[in-house]
């Protein structure tokens, strides 16, 4: 079986923050967000995201998708998948509990 190649972007309005082995570095509400999820092929795709107020500036994050049979395995650029990637692929028909 062999998944189409497919992109879909969308926009998301959520809070974000920032921390490192320090703590809190930055912290902002209701950031509007255009994220990209790419489906590549049965086993790989990858996420984009940035603000739109700057670009991409202030908050942008990338990663990697491994799947198998649909199901998601594993995920990097990110130290937790945000829901909103989670849903979108869910939506598609993927299984996405690895993340939540």
């Amino acid at each position: 079986m062999s998944t189409e190649k497919t992109t879909t972007t969308f926009l998301a309005t959520t809070d974000l923050s920032s921390s490192n082995s320090f703590g809190l570095v930055d912290k902002e509400a209701n950031v509007e967000l255009s994220i990209t999820v790419g489906i590549n092929s049965d086993d790989y795709g990858w996420f984009e995201l940035y603000d739109t107020k700057t670009g991409g500036d202030r908050w942008y994050a990338d990663g990697g998708l491994w799947f198998d049979n649909k199901t998601l395995t594993d995920y990097d650029g990110v130290y937790a998948l945000p829901i909103q990637i989670i849903e979108k692929l869910e939506q598609m028909g993927y299984n996405a509990d690895y993340a939540k």
